[in-house]
């Protein structure tokens, strides 16, 4: 008994750091372009030129942007089957906590465009149809969606019935609709922004379903349930070499890919639009996303293992636990020092500057885990989810008895 509880609680540290680690990319990825969810006017970035904004863009294009949120996708599949896998699981309750994080979503997208928590209300609601799945099919499925399937068919029939580029008219449409949005996140008025932004969760789920991002949001949610029921994390020395095999692969094969992409862009990516280089990037970005995640993923995890490493698994396994609720208060942070309701430093700061705020940002909300950890079982906003799912208020304050009960 007292070797399984052992696992137990390693296992759940192990999670909770990779969690941390994808809410470090995150924040990466959002807070390099100013928190900014929707379109940008040309003349915001045509003003930083400098060598600092090409290496910050350049590192965020290939290293973060669309690898975090599908390692966070992951993991918030991974913890559905874990979930699914508890005695108190049922049906009813599992939905109606997913009707609650769908509750928290709105009510964050409400603030900021860029939010995933309701999407992960829809999603996973496809998600349970495959609980029962055979694993064959988990991994057909996820590694389908991963690679953005259902787009890759869509521009291959754009091929033969190519759309119309925008005719002037519609050009300039878009064109008032960015500078609209964008002098609103540069006002000062709350009820504008609220406004707005009810009015663009049409807008979210059309680019959602248009880039494929909700496809792959599912695809990381299967192979989360995947790892779930093989155990790839509760009995992860087991499955060592498996880890080990993969960094190697996905490893290589990024590499790769960035061997043959950059060539090609330079070769063939000035000029007029080609639909063939269109589509042939398309697809290699997103072979790209999937393998640099798979690496971020796997290599993570046998980091974190290492004792050299404890301390980075306890900082990352704090913000992991408070996952909600870090996640959320960075893009409060975002607001305060981007927005106009803030110190309107949007569209402002160089972005290169942008990413290097991110450390005393992390490091300070590390800081807020730990000190909270240290009083509370769970974080503020995880404490209120769990309370709404079983419609009884939690114990919050940090015991024995209350540590226990929140391991469970």
């Amino acid at each position: 008994m007292k070797t399984t509880a052992i696992a137990a609680k390693e296992r759940i540290l192990l999670i909770d750091g990779l969690r941390g680690f994808a809410l470090l990319g995150i924040l990466i990825a959002h807070i390099t372009y100013w928190f900014n969810a929707g379109p940008a006017p040309d003349s915001v970035f045509s003003k930083f030129n400098d060598i600092g904004f090409q290496i910050a863009s350049t590192f965020e294009g290939i290293f973060i942007s669309g690898k975090f949120y599908t390692f966070f996708s992951f993991l918030f599949g991974l913890s559905f089957a874990l979930q699914m896998e508890s005695k108190s699981f049922t049906i009813g309750r599992f939905l109606w906590r997913l009707f609650i994080l769908g509750l928290i979503g709105l009510a964050h997208s409400l603030h900021w465009r860029g939010d995933i928590l309701s999407i992960y209300f829809f999603v996973g609601l496809v998600m349970i149809l495959f609980r029962n799945a055979s694993d064959k099919l988990l991994v057909i499925v996820s590694f389908l969606m991963i690679l953005n399937l259902p787009i890759r068919i869509r521009d291959l029939y754009r091929f033969a019935y190519p759309t119309p580029p925008p005719t002037a008219q519609q050009q300039k449409q878009n064109e008032a609709k960015t500078n609209a949005y964008w002098t609103m996140i540069k006002g000062e008025n709350y009820g504008e922004l609220l406004k707005s932004n009810v009015s663009a969760i049409v807008d979210k789920l059309e680019f959602q379903f248009d880039s494929g991002r909700i496809y792959i949001t599912l695809g990381y949610f299967l192979l989360g349930l995947l790892a779930g029921r093989r155990k790839w994390f509760a009995k992860w020395e087991e499955h060592r070499p498996f880890f080990k095999r993969w960094l190697k692969i996905s490893g290589f094969s990024t590499l790769g890919i960035i061997a043959v992409a950059i060539p090609l862009g330079i070769i063939f990516g000035n000029g007029q639009p080609k639909p063939w280089f269109n589509f042939l990037m398309t697809t290699l970005y997103d072979v790209h996303c999937m393998f640099l995640t798979f690496f971020y993923v796997v290599g993570m995890t046998l980091l974190l293992q290492k004792k050299s490493w404890a301390g980075a698994l306890q900082n990352f396994s704090a913000i992991g636990k408070l996952a909600l609720t870090t996640y959320l208060s960075q893009t409060l942070v975002g607001m305060i020092l981007f927005y106009g309701l803030g110190f309107n430093l949007m569209g402002e700061v160089n972005p290169w500057i942008c990413l290097l705020l991110t450390f005393p940002v992390f490091g300070l909300q590390i800081i807020f885990s730990r000190w909270w950890l240290s009083k509370y079982t769970y974080g503020p906003i995880e404490w209120l989810w769990r309370s709404l799912t079983y419609l009884r208020w939690q114990p919050l304050k940090r015991s024995k008895l209350a540590a226990e009960f929140a391991d469970s």
